[in-house]
Parts: C-alpha cells; structure tokens; sequence
C-alpha cells in the first residue's frame, strides 16, 4: 500500500529537525525532506554565540547534534527536493525530483536561499565565487577580492573580510557615496552604481567583468562574494498559500498558514526575528499543533 505519513517536514534545518521531533515523540509517523543535508544552512556558520546551552560552538558540530537526536527516534529522513506541491485536498502531496510524497499534514521549513547576480556566478562556485563573507573569508587571506552589494548590504560582509583580507572592493548597485565619504577602513573601496557583468578567469576568479555607472571596466579580484541579501525560498508555494509582499509565509501564532493542515516554520516565515533559537521554537510549535488532528 501507498505510505501516507502523518507530518512530512520540508527542509531539514534546525527548525525542521525540531519539529520532527516534538511530532515524533508524540506517535506520529514523521519524515523530513531534505535537499542537500541536515542543517541547512547551519552547515555554513563558523562560529555560534548566542544558543543556549552552548558558550561557543561551529554550525556543522551544532547541526550534527541536531541529527544525532533525529537519528535516535528514528525519524525517516528522505533526501530529495520538493518541485511542486498540492494542498488542495485532505492528503497532500508533495512532488519531489525522485518521488512522490503524501501526508495529513505539512511542515515548512525551506528558509531563506542568497540572492544571485544572475551572470555566470554560479560557474565559479568553489572557484572564487562564495555567497558567505563569514564562511569563506579564511581561504582569501591576504588576498584581493570583491563584494557584490545592493543598497549597502554588503558592508557587513567587507568588514569582516577586511579583517583577513589585503584588500576589498565594495560593488554597490545604490549610492554609497556617504558611506565612502565617512569610511576609515583603508583596506575597503568603495564604488557605487556598479554591477558584476561577468566573472572572467580560466580555472578560477582572476578579474569581473563590471559596470560602473554605464561604463564598463575589468577588475582583478581573487574572489567575489556576493552579498546581495536573502529570499525566502517560496516559489513552490506561490499560489498554494498567502505569501506577503517580499514572498515569505503568512502564519498565525501556531504557525498555521492560509491552507488546511500545512505549517511553516523559522527563516521563510513572515515578519519574524530569523535566528536559530527561535527556528527551533517554531519547530516545536508547529510539531506540537500539527499533531492535533
């Protein structure tokens, strides 16, 4: 017979993980699904200061504490990636690229994904292109690179790579002219109106391809982070469920959406504080409510 699960959990983040184990420990039949691997973007976090019970900790150590405990209740956890979805009916079926997915209730838990430049970033990924300032910033000691900002969001990111880094050139789409003019780092230039057209380079970053204010201009760089800010990655649901104006889910306090029996948690909920402790909080509510049918 055709598997129907009582709770399938779409993303294996902190807050996914959560979830399903509140809904496990309560009998229910529990899968999580989970695209790359358990932890989400906590994998990419070097350094964690602010969850409870831990003075300091690494994402990948952090998450891997999460697993152990899915792993200890025996929560199926399925590795695939949910293409389209179906919440019309009293079942809902989730469409993954390896198979199709069915259960009385679902859990959200897709969080946020980088905003891209839409060039050929995506070819130099490993090579010079990272989309973590935070993660990366250690290969490029000593090194010359850039940062794709929009509207400042990328000044964050060039301080910290300053701190490691020979030099950062801050790409600005906006005006950052204030900015540069009260700016003391000597390590960070800063040009506004500027676009990456292009990364250029054999096997790895050497230079973009860039546009500053209309003309365009080659600039060597071992590396380019991208810095362009975060989605919610909600483009299977648009049309299944009320999203806001910026994509995110809309949910109540019980973390119901606008659709039967379906739920989303953390970072691709709407207008909520996007850290991991309360990630985790949304899990356990939504894990507790969702079992209630």
């Amino acid at each position: 017979m055709e598997k129907i699960y009582d709770i399938l959990i779409i993303g294996g983040g902190v807050g996914g993980m959560s979830a399903a184990v509140y809904a496990k420990r309560r009998g229910k039949s529990v899968a999580v699904i989970e695209k790359f691997a358990l932890g989400g973007q906590l994998n990419m976090i070097n350094e964690i200061e602010n969850f409870p019970s831990h003075k300091n900790i690494d994402g990948i150590t952090l998450a891997k504490e999460f697993a152990d405990q899915v792993k200890k209740f025996e929560i199926d956890v399925i590795f695939d990636e949910v293409q389209s979805v179906d919440f019309s009916g009293d079942v809902k079926v989730l469409n993954g690229k390896k198979n199709v997915y069915k259960s009385k209730s679902v859990i959200i838990a897709t969080g946020v994904k980088s905003k891209e430049i839409g060039v050929n970033e995506n070819d130099f990924l490993g090579r010079g292109v990272s989309f973590c300032a935070v993660c990366d910033a250690n290969f490029y000691k000593g090194k010359d690179v850039c940062v794709a900002s929009e509207n400042g969001k990328g000044l964050k990111g060039a301080m910290e790579l300053s701190e490691l880094c020979n030099s950062v050139t801050l790409l600005d789409s906006g005006n950052l002219s204030a900015f540069a003019k009260v700016n003391k780092n000597e390590k960070i230039m800063v040009i506004s109106n500027a676009s990456v057209k292009r990364v250029l380079g054999q096997f790895k970053v050497e230079k973009l391809a860039v546009s500053v204010g209309g003309q365009e201009q080659e600039i060597a760089a071992d590396a380019l982070f991208i810095e362009l800010g975060k989605i919610p990655a909600t483009d299977i649901f648009k049309g299944q469920l009320r999203l806001d104006d910026q994509g995110f889910i809309v949910t109540d306090e019980r973390m119901h959406t606008s659709a039967k029996e379906v739920y989303a948690i953390g970072d691709v909920r709407s207008g909520v504080l996007k850290q991991i402790v309360t990630a985790c909080s949304d899990g356990a509510v939504a894990g507790q409510f969702a079992c209630q049918k």
